[in-house]
């Protein structure tokens, strides 16, 4: 059967056998929903932890061989309560982290135009490849992301959970897809969704999209966006 990837809408993938697969999930919501939070650290916020209920109910059918977190607060307390469900720990990788934004973290984006209005411009210009002041480069933001999949599926055996951040998501769709970076933008993802990736041999594949609900049997997943 030939895996099939689809956002939005409901799709049956059948995993290929011996594949490493990784579930990445978006943490949930923080009072810093629309700026740009990078690797500032707040809590999730009420609604993200309400939020976080429905994520580990969706979740619960699942059987992970290992749960990997985000060292921000944010990713681990979304992790926390799934982690507790299935009576695994999980670990913490600060390359699981957001890209650094620098100086333009906490900020909005009408607020970087007028605080940094020539870095607002050379962003817009040649989006993601101007550097935020103080921050990260997207190209070193992207490496960060490869050799962290790499690690991770290295590590992994049959599957795992990998609460981690939207840039970070992001960053690996694009990668395994071969989209170029200036459209990254294009990957929609809601909090507490699951985008799946697969491992087999050499060979990566994006299995599913942002999706709301994941069920997980014996020979297939079942994806549906619920969102």
């Amino acid at each position: 059967m030939t895996p099939v990837m689809q956002a939005g809408r409901h799709c049956s993938v059948r995993a290929d056998q011996g594949a490493t697969r990784l579930i990445l999930i978006r943490h949930a919501r923080t009072e810093l929903h629309g700026r740009f939070c990078g690797h500032l650290d707040p809590p999730l916020s009420r609604a993200g932890e309400n939020e976080v209920l429905g994520i580990a109910e969706r979740l619960a059918s699942l059987r992970p061989a290992h749960i990997w977190s985000s060292d921000l607060l944010r990713a681990m307390q979304t992790a926390a309560p799934v982690s507790e469900r299935f009576g695994l720990s999980f670990d913490t990788s600060a390359a699981l982290r957001e890209m650094n934004f620098g100086e333009w973290e906490g900020l909005s984006w009408k607020e970087i135009e007028t605080r940094f209005p020539a870095d607002a411009l050379a962003w817009s210009r040649s989006f993601p490849h101007h550097r935020p002041p103080g921050g990260e480069s997207f190209s070193d933001f992207r490496q960060r992301v490869i050799t962290e999949l790499h690690r991770l599926a290295n590590a992994t055996e049959k599957h795992a959970l990998v609460f981690t951040h939207a840039g970070f998501i992001r960053a690996a769709v694009i990668w395994v897809l071969g989209i170029p970076d200036h459209r990254i933008l294009r990957v929609g993802l809601d909090h507490g969704s699951a985008t799946v990736i697969e491992k087999t041999g050499k060979h990566w594949m994006v299995a599913a999209l942002n999706s709301g609900q994941f069920a997980f049997g014996s020979s297939c997943n079942s994806i549906e966006d619920g969102l």
